[in-house]
């Protein structure tokens, strides 16, 4: 099963990864949402791995989610990786709910540390939507009224990539004027996650749990182990 997912995934891969510094480049002048290929509302998560890593995160990616989610074959068949263009970033699709992957992938670390070597971190994307501060903060406030609660605080938190026309300071201003909820930039409860990469932006409202980083658990089953 590991090396037909592989073998699978090096053929979709070849169709729709492979593309020319000038596709990227027309791409990227052509606008309408899109982002080297993708379109804007298809992502559901963000990789990030090691510089240069990349084609090796996302074939862990596909082969992992394959064994992960084997006996959902119609749904984990849709997984999709792709690169954005950034050293160590990727951004993927699945139908399957990403908060289900990130649980399945802590279990598997938890479990067998040494079988995740690429995905450094895995971020479940709730929202896409284009780079503007009016866009990210509709969608930081939506997604913030259904999520937290009236007594309960949050923190802005913004990862900016391809981005030198906006400030950080000024999405999370913006960002935090519209949620009617307590600030509390240590002790929150809820993190509002804003990733931007370049024209498109991917927000989230999370608890910290929500969130996979494999150097995180690795070194926490280090240290319990001495």
């Amino acid at each position: 099963m590991l090396g037909l997912s592989v073998s699978y995934h090096r053929r979709i891969s070849r169709r729709r990864n492979r593309m020319s510094k000038k596709e990227y480049k027309d791409d990227e002048e052509e606008g309408g949402g899109r982002l080297f290929g993708v379109k804007r509302s298809d992502f559901n998560m963000l990789l990030t791995t090691y510089r240069h890593g990349e084609r090796d995160a996302r074939d862990e990616m596909v082969m992992l989610m394959h064994e992960l989610f084997k006996g959902d074959e119609a749904k984990v068949s849709m997984i999709d990786v792709w690169y954005t263009g950034v050293s160590g970033l990727l951004v993927c699709r699945s139908n399957i709910d990403p908060f289900k992957v990130i649980r399945m992938l802590r279990s598997m670390v938890m479990e067998e540390p040494w079988r995740v070597r690429y995905i450094l971190r895995l971020i479940p994307i709730e929202r896409v939507v284009n780079t503007s501060v009016e866009e990210i903060s509709d969608a930081c406030s939506e997604l913030a009224a259904v999520k937290i609660g009236k007594d309960e605080s949050f923190r802005v938190t913004v990862e900016k990539r391809m981005m030198h026309t906006l400030h950080n300071m000024d999405i999370i201003r913006a960002v935090a004027s519209r949620i009617d909820r307590r600030v509390d930039l240590v002790n929150y409860d809820w993190l509002v996650l804003i990733e931007v990469v370049g024209k498109v932006t991917g927000v989230a409202v999370l608890k910290d749990d929500d969130l996979f980083s494999s150097i995180r658990i690795k070194r926490s089953l280090a240290d319990s182990s001495v």
